[in-house]
């Protein structure tokens, strides 16, 4: 389980499609005592719930790294108070824009073992700061400084308009760097503030650029994992060898709690929405949350939009995370009002059907095997999500 923990949303960049905007300049924070009855009954939930998954906090903004470097050491000493105490396994991750980082912030995370995931998309100049300067300057050496310092790291690149004729060179980046990334695309399902307008991607534009970076991969094996590519690639792979996975089943186990700065809780798929709404952690326990008739309602709206999923060749040999936890604006409804899977299912029958034709077929299908089998036995996809 990922639990994705918005300390702050202030932000030193102003990047034109943050979902955060309007709250960049909000300096208000979690305090230590809200974070302490968070850890203190999320270990209660882990210990009554064991699960081989090892759950990982998502450190996340605005740009986290604004906050000082002692409100840092008080959460992983929290952390050490109710989790190591009781012998519980878990990671820590933060999610931050690379902007401004200082040798004794590089420091923090190492002395804390905080991985990270960079928010950079190489091409687009669309993440500019409060000036409205492109922040790609400061940013690239301060990726190589992650590379020298051996901190581990991934990258989220957003997708849009203005640089999806450059998503072969931003994987031949990356590729060359060695860094795994994901694909975060923007899609024009939904009406998006004007500012956005410009940047909007159709589902089609979307296929055509995920195929783009497919081929390369594929046909050029490289080291490096591309998100959500990989997790079609493994649907495939599953496809061609009869295997299958569990169901999701949020009822059971979810996959990302979004934990806002007043500590509402939602889904990933329906953040900040009131149908996405779970309870608030710092007045609730996890199990009570996870309890409520109102985590039943998000279950029970999941649950409806996976019977797109139990009628597809590919149930159980996908995850399901793309529809489950689909965003408002990745989703798309027939004349009959069912909704359709436009980016899975398609990425999924063009990876079969690359695996199939390609020379190298059997050689990427053992590259896997080994990997899919250790999903399918532990009954579920590995699902990356902070890279």
């Amino acid at each position: 389980m990922y639990f994705v923990i918005k300390l702050s949303k202030l932000c030193n960049l102003r990047c034109t499609y943050c979902y955060e905007y309007e709250e960049l300049a909000n300096k208000e924070r979690m305090s230590l005592q809200q974070l302490e009855y968070f850890f203190s009954h999320v270990a209660d939930y882990l210990l009554n719930h064991p699960s081989p998954k090892i759950p990982e906090f998502v450190f996340h903004g605005g740009e986290p790294l604004l906050l000082p470097h002692q409100y840092f050491r008080d959460i992983c000493s929290l952390q050490e108070k109710y989790l190591d105490r009781v012998g519980i396994n878990y990671r820590n991750s933060l999610q931050t824009n690379l902007f401004k980082i200082s040798d004794s912030t590089l420091d923090l995370l190492q002395e804390l073992n905080i991985s990270l995931g960079v928010s950079f998309d190489v091409f687009g100049k669309q993440r500019v700061d409060i000036k409205g300067k492109d922040s790609q300057e400061s940013v690239i050496p301060n990726l190589q400084r992650l590379i020298d310092r051996k901190i581990n790291f991934g990258i989220i690149t957003v997708l849009h308009a203005e640089n999806i004729d450059y998503v072969l060179n931003t994987y031949q980046f990356c590729n060359d760097l060695g860094i795994n990334y994901r694909i975060l695309p923007i899609s024009s399902v939904v009406e998006p503030p004007a500012r956005m307008k410009h940047l909007m991607l159709s589902n089609e534009q979307i296929l055509e650029a995920y195929k783009a970076v497919a081929k390369v991969h594929l046909h050029r094996p490289t080291s490096i994992r591309v998100y959500p590519l990989r997790d079609f690639f493994l649907a495939a792979v599953r496809y061609l060898t009869g295997q299958t996975i569990r169901q999701f089943q949020p009822e059971k186990e979810e996959w990302v709690l979004i934990i806002n700065v007043n500590g509402d809780v939602y889904n990933r798929g329906d953040a900040y929405l009131p149908e996405g709404y779970m309870g608030n952690l710092f007045n609730q326990k996890l199990e009570e949350l996870l309890n409520s008739p109102e985590h039943q309602e998000t279950v029970a709206i999941r649950e409806k939009r996976m019977e797109t999923c139990r009628r597809c060749q590919f149930d159980q040999k996908c995850h399901q995370i793309h529809i489950a936890e689909a965003t408002d604006s990745a989703r798309v409804y027939n004349n009959q009002g069912q909704l359709e899977c436009t980016i899975a299912k398609p990425m999924i029958e063009f990876m079969i059907d690359e695996i199939q034709k390609s020379p190298e077929a059997q050689e990427l299908l053992n590259m896997y095997y080994s990997y899919s089998q250790e999903s399918a036995s532990q009954g579920e996809a590995s699902i990356n999500l902070s890279l």
